[in-house]
């Protein structure tokens, strides 16, 4: 599983928006400015299996176009005088950056009747999850009195839950920065939280976010029969890790 993160102008990005849902593909918005024109841009999160990855990367190619601008008189300086030249400039298209997932996790299980209904749905990188990966690690470095790796969590969650996920989180002692996003065809509000953990913390993290998120029936969009999760996690692995 791959999580992309793809860079795009916002004139391009409902068209983007439309195509993806059309694939019954989750996204994640952020606005944002980039450049030299400080112009609107969207950074669009969204998880894919890897087999999806070539028709997302069409969708972006058949919408995302370049577009010429030009850059605010620069003055030039000459032996005896100042002239003003335009500068023609391109810009659009898309950047898009993928990594690797290592863990999926579906707050809570929506499926009417599942027998895991109120459960975390989780998955690893080898398929569905029972004893994960990093708990496994876990015992064994603890067993070792050996620190973890870092990892990163990146949470979206319902708008409506963020500040109890938060409350919770920071009564637990884990910091963590939030970003506020929209999510899917509906633009519905949601919160994005970044979180900064040692692998055998994972579960515990999960656990909090469980106990502070309520259930979900509705679909997003109604048409396309997608069910809203009250919270999407991805498990990344933080090769590098500073504090300063």
């Amino acid at each position: 599983m791959l999580l992309l993160l793809a860079i795009v102008q916002s004139e391009d990005a409902p068209d983007l928006a439309k195509k993806l849902t059309e694939q019954g593909l989750r996204h994640t918005q952020i606005n944002s400015t980039g450049g030299l024109f400080a112009s609107g841009s969207v950074a669009l999160l969204l998880g894919i299996e890897d087999s999806a990855y070539d028709s997302v990367i069409e969708a972006i190619v058949a919408t995302c176009k370049t577009r010429t601008k030009h850059i605010s008189a620069v003055a030039t300086p000459e032996p005896t005088f100042f002239f003003f030249t335009p500068m023609e400039v391109e810009v659009g298209g898309a950047v898009v950056f993928g990594v690797p997932v290592e863990r999926f996790i579906r707050l809570p299980d929506p499926t009417p009747g599942s027998a895991q209904q109120g459960t975390p749905t989780s998955t690893t990188a080898n398929g569905p999850a029972g004893v994960t990966e990093s708990t496994q690690d876990a015992s064994q470095k603890e067993g070792k009195g050996e620190t973890g790796h870092m990892k990163l969590i990146v949470a979206i969650v319902h708008g409506e839950d963020a500040d109890e996920v938060i409350r919770a989180m920071l009564a637990a002692g884990h910091r963590l920065t939030r970003i506020n996003t929209t999510g899917g065809f509906l633009r519905r509000g949601n919160a994005t939280l970044l979180i900064g953990v040692e692998d055998h913390q994972i579960d515990e993290v999960v656990a909090l976010m469980q106990a502070n998120t309520r259930r979900r029936t509705e679909s997003t969009p109604i048409a396309k029969g997608i069910p809203a999760y009250a919270a999407t996690v991805f498990v990344l692995d933080a090769s590098h890790f500073i504090r300063i």
